[in-house]
């Protein structure tokens, strides 16, 4: 059994099975954040007719008159992120365009409130959408660029957003990996899993939770019974990383955990604890309870640790 094995034999299979990285098939494109077109697949449609078109004004004047939601595919057509698409359809922000000498514009802010779009819009707004709309180059992208057809366009946009965006998604790709094997264990063993929550959310559960810990989120919290379990999962590539100030966080970690008698589970990987680390991660398996990497807890420590923990 791996948790009756010593320490200094534990780290050396630890080294000799790291993880070269954390991404997965999905980590360089979600797919599913490639599909928000799909709410304004008619517009977009309705939009190709101002592609390579003469009298494209007039063409604009027409379909923001006919189809005003329209004008809410804007926020798909250049670099928004997907919160601030959000918060510009919902009405909680706008988009703020700073004036510049060359049109000696004022600051100018542009809504794209979906709501407010169904009810139509006055000749003066769809003036000012227009103005938009040329100003931010969309008429040049119909002129002179696209074909045929702009949702092709949008898929290329969001797929080049999403994959600039992946260095966020990075923080989340081992977790995302290690999830699938906490939660069969759990619901081998009937035990209840929090992820991506405070500490102070086990309150709800009827635990006492310190205030040095309280606000601190927990990558997985398991319960069961009167027992609770946090695991921390984190991939550490080899550069930038200090393995000392690592194990001396999680250190400290269980140390706040142990004063309100909860458990602590290091799942942990990457080439930052190659042998060059080898002093730090001994220093890790000498004082944390429980030290693993994605090969040991796929091989059967991470189910040892949690049925022992949960069940004496």
């Amino acid at each position: 059994m791996y948790i009756e094995m010593e320490y200094d034999k534990l780290s050396e299979i630890f080294v000799n099975n790291l993880l070269e990285t954390n991404r997965g098939f999905d980590f360089y494109v979600n797919w599913k954040n490639a599909e928000a077109f799909k709410n304004f697949e008619i517009e977009l449609n309705a939009m190709n007719i101002l592609i390579r078109t003469e009298n494209i004004k007039n063409k604009f004047y027409e379909l923001a008159k006919k189809l005003p939601t329209f004008i809410g595919t804007f926020p798909l057509l250049f670099a928004l992120s997907k919160n601030e698409r959000t918060e510009v359809w919902s009405g909680k922000n706008s988009l703020a365009i700073v004036g510049d000498e060359i049109g000696n514009d004022e600051n100018l802010k542009f809504t794209f409130n979906i709501e407010e779009l169904k009810e139509g819009l006055s000749e003066q707004q769809i003036e000012q959408y227009y103005y938009f709309f040329e100003r931010v180059g969309l008429k040049h992208l119909c002129d002179s660029l696209i074909e045929k057809n702009l949702i092709d366009y949008v898929i290329g946009v969001l797929v080049g957003l999403d994959s600039n965006g992946r260095k966020n998604r990075g923080g989340t790709a081992f977790e995302d990996a290690c999830e699938p094997i906490i939660a069969k264990i759990c619901n081998k063993y009937n035990i209840k899993v929090i992820s991506q929550k405070q500490f102070k959310t086990l309150k709800e559960y009827g635990f006492e939770v310190s205030k040095d810990i309280e606000n601190r989120k927990a990558d997985f919290i398991l319960i069961k019974g009167n027992k609770v379990l946090n695991i921390e999962v984190d991939y550490f590539f080899r550069g930038g990383s200090k393995p000392e100030e690592i194990i001396d966080s999680y250190i400290n970690r269980q140390h706040d955990l142990d004063k309100i008698n909860m458990g602590f589970v290091l799942l942990t990987d990457g080439l930052c604890w190659d042998n060059k680390s080898k002093n730090q991660l001994q220093k890790g398996f000498r004082n944390l309870n429980y030290l693993m990497n994605f090969y040991l807890a796929k091989n059967g420590m991470l189910e040892e640790v949690i049925s022992n923990y949960f069940n004496n």
